[in-house]
Formats: structure tokens, C-alpha cells, sequence
């Protein structure tokens, strides 16, 4: 009992040696970013609930610290990870060279992922489902690679790897299968600095996403672009399944040094779990949206 008692301290203590370590890595690489022009928008950003302008604008800390509200552009916006408020925040984008090359290679994604039949696994963020089935077959996960799967769709990684600002993104590439009478919940990404691609690989009447108060369809063949920091859910009571072929890339307002210190910002720094957003969304007074 009492080398059990010893193990848990021990382990207690480095936990917490961890932590601070962590936190004297990331305030020593916002420092030294602080100092840096080019970086200054993207300083006003958030690691959960702390603005990183605490470097570089201490009153601006202080008024974000005091008036909540101030902290995003668009009231639908509530990422639990990274703000950046200089980014373009539209709820759904506009067609771009992304969604277009996508579309381009549509036909060749389609046929293998009917060819292989991936064998499909509950999604990670099963917590999200409120009614329904809602199965994933990941290529990529975050930054890691299955490389099992990838092996299975040869073809579609090929063409994932020469899509433009997908590299160094902390972001999924997968295919996302929801079953007819599904609910996915209102929920928010981690940030606002991607763009989340879902290219309709099966379409299915009755299977709607909503984005901030915006309502869309999928349509085979073509792409949605959703700002997953905007409150998002779906809703599917049609008679098939849905399935699209999804791709995190970078904003497209970011640029290059700023997605440099992106990457390495992520390298010191674990971004916050999905309760922290649970929480600041139970917090946060929002509106209804007609359905």
C-alpha cells in the first residue's frame, strides 16, 4: 500500500514537472515572438482562455481578461484552442484553389473509397453524437498518420499531399460517414485557423449541416468549406448514408511566418481537451437557430 501511495506522489510530481516545463517552454517561445512585428496580429490569439497578447499587449490582456465578449469577431465563433482575430470569419467559405482541386480529383477519391470498402470505426468524438451512428476511416489523425489506411487508398494520400496550405496544419484527413437518423450536436473546433473541407463523396436528401445560422446540403462531387471555429452541428433524417471526404488546410489569410509559428507553437504547447470547450460553450448565452 504504501509503494502504491509512493508511485502516485511520484507520479503526481512529475505531472506537475511536465507542466512547468511546458509552461516555461511556451512562455519563453511567445516571448521571443513577441518581439517580432510581423507576429503581432497573431498574438491577440488564445490558448483557451488566455490571450498570448499577455507578451506583447498587456492592456489589451486586461480588457479581453474583463469584457469577455470582445474576444471574437462573430458571436457564432467560440474555439477553445486559438483565436485569431484578424482572419476572415465567414461561417462558410467561398470556392477557392482548394476546394477546386479537390473537385478535380473527386472521380479518383470516389472509385477507390468504393473499390477499397475501408472498414469504418466510430468516430473519435463519439461524445458529440446525440442520436445515430457516426463512423470515420482516417487517413490522418491531428498530425499523425495511419499509415495502415493510407496504405489501403494509395491513390487519394497522393493526391492529399499535393493539396495546397495542408502542410504543418494540426488538422484530420478522412472520410466522414454518417447513417440516416443521426444528430451530431452543436459543437466548435479547437480554432479558427483552418478551413475544414468536405468533398460529397455520397450525397443524401435530408442530411443538412449548419454553420453560425447558416443551413447547406452536400451535393456529390462538390465541396463545403465550414470555419469549424463557428458553433456547427448536423442533422441527418433521410433513407442512405452520407459520406464525405474531409481535409483540414490552413486559412487562406495566413501567412507563411505566421503559419511557422503555428507549427511551432504546437511542438511546446498541448492544446486544451474537448470539456474546456464544453464549458465555455455552457457559459456563453447563444440564441436559437431555426432548424
Amino acid at each position: 500500500m504504501a509503494k502504491l501511495t509512493i508511485k502516485a506522489v511520484i507520479k503526481k510530481i512529475k505531472t506537475w514537472l511536465t507542466s512547468v516545463a511546458g509552461f516555461f517552454r511556451i512562455t519563453q517561445y511567445l516571448f521571443k515572438a513577441s518581439q517580432d512585428r510581423d507576429l503581432y496580429p497573431i498574438l491577440r490569439s488564445y490558448i483557451g482562455k488566455i490571450p498570448l497578447c499577455i507578451f506583447s499587449e498587456p492592456f489589451l490582456w486586461l480588457k479581453m481578461l474583463l469584457k469577455a465578449d470582445s474576444r471574437f469577431q462573430n458571436s457564432e465563433q467560440r474555439p477553445y484552442a486559438f483565436y485569431v482575430p484578424h482572419l476572415t470569419a465567414i461561417s462558410f467559405g467561398k470556392p477557392d484553389r482548394i476546394s477546386a482541386y479537390l473537385e478535380q480529383n473527386f472521380q479518383q477519391i470516389c472509385e477507390e473509397f468504393t473499390t477499397v470498402a475501408p472498414p469504418e470505426i466510430t468516430t473519435p468524438s463519439k461524445a458529440l453524437v446525440q442520436e445515430g451512428t457516426w463512423n470515420t476511416f482516417p487517413l490522418r489523425r491531428s498530425s499523425k498518420l495511419q499509415k495502415e489506411n493510407i496504405a489501403r487508398c494509395p491513390q487519394t494520400w497522393k493526391i492529399v499531399e499535393k493539396c495546397p496550405l495542408l502542410e504543418g496544419v494540426e488538422g484530420g484527413v478522412y472520410f466522414s460517414i454518417v447513417y440516416p437518423d443521426t444528430h451530431i450536436r452543436s459543437h466548435c473546433g479547437p480554432s479558427n485557423v483552418r478551413y475544414r473541407y468536405h468533398l460529397t463523396i455520397e450525397e443524401a436528401e435530408n442530411a443538412r449541416i449548419r454553420s453560425g445560422s447558416q443551413w447547406r446540403s452536400w451535393e456529390r462531387g462538390k465541396c463545403l468549406i465550414l470555419d469549424d471555429s463557428f458553433e456547427h452541428e448536423v442533422i441527418h433524417s433521410g433513407e442512405k448514408r452520407r459520406v464525405v471526404f474531409i481535409v483540414d488546410c490552413w486559412h487562406p489569410d495566413l501567412k507563411e511566418k505566421e503559419r511557422e509559428f503555428l507549427i511551432n507553437l504546437h511542438q511546446v504547447w498541448r492544446k486544451p481537451k474537448r470539456k474546456v470547450a464544453e464549458k465555455q460553450l455552457d457559459k456563453v448565452k447563444t440564441r436559437v437557430l431555426p432548424i
